[in-house]
């Protein structure tokens, strides 16, 4: 009987991850047009001494949107959405409990995240040379960095009230992470002052792990700091999230 009403939450996440396509769509097919874009450019850009390859930020940089697109952008907007139709409300009142609708409303994004993951390392390998040995790893920071996105996706998605205004919010957190963790704007085009603030960002550590597992890729920090720093974000904002998660409109008023 658990396994089923499981397999019906499972169900219900999905059909409604699909069923808002704006977000949807947007998250599913935005980390393939930006991979096709680095492609060009690395295609077309005379390769010089000292310039970025950007041959070795495509992979990162594809991962690094799966991420934070599946785990803001969609999953804040629907937890603002349904809650604020009194879904969460309701479901939490019933024997599903709201324990098992976080979890797998969480486990449906999880799933859609390393799906899409291994689509863009199969291309990666095909079209951007990686090696193909290097795809466990990278799956699993892809999974490393969904616990730490994801769990900022739960605490904006927990206390905002507005499903566009949580996406939104998301969207541009997403393109600031992009732009200042040296993927899409390299750090070696960086003043060094501004490089040595941004390298704080936990979202700078979670580059870098992407980074690493590129043959020509040029971290900011070592592996196991980086590891350390994007699993000790993960554990505090998931506890702030769950500290202050809402699931009626009218608390905390």
């Amino acid at each position: 009987m658990m396994s089923t009403v499981i397999t019906e939450l499972i169900g219900l996440h999905r059909r409604e991850l699909m069923r808002d396509r704006r977000y949807f769509w947007f998250a599913l097919l935005f980390p393939f047009g930006m991979m096709a874009i680095f492609l060009a450019l690395s295609a077309f850009i005379p390769k010089t001494a000292g310039a970025p390859d950007f041959a070795q930020l495509v992979t990162p940089m594809a991962l690094f949107l799966a991420v934070t697109s599946m785990a803001l952008t969609v999953t804040s907007g629907s937890l603002a959405g349904m809650r604020s139709k009194g879904t969460l409300r309701l479901l939490g009142t019933t024997p599903v409990g709201r324990g098992r609708l976080v979890l797998t409303h969480m486990a449906v994004r999880i799933l859609m995240c390393a799906a899409q993951a291994v689509a863009l390392l199969a291309v990666a390998v095909v079209a951007a040379g990686l090696d193909p040995a290097r795809i466990p790893a990278l799956l699993g920071v892809t999974l490393l960095g969904m616990t730490m996105f994801g769990a900022l996706g739960y605490l904006i998605g927990g206390r905002v009230s507005s499903p566009d205004a949580a996406s939104n919010i998301c969207t541009l957190i997403q393109l600031f992470t992009l732009f200042l963790s040296g993927l899409a704007f390299p750090f070696a085009l960086m003043p060094e002052a501004v490089v040595r603030v941004l390298a704080l960002l936990p979202t700078t550590f979670f580059a870098d792990l992407l980074l690493s597992q590129m043959p020509g890729g040029t971290p900011y920090h070592p592996v196991w700091l980086a590891i350390v720093v994007v699993t000790a974000t993960a554990l505090l904002v998931g506890a702030a999230a769950v500290k202050l998660f809402k699931w009626d409109q009218r608390e905390g008023r």
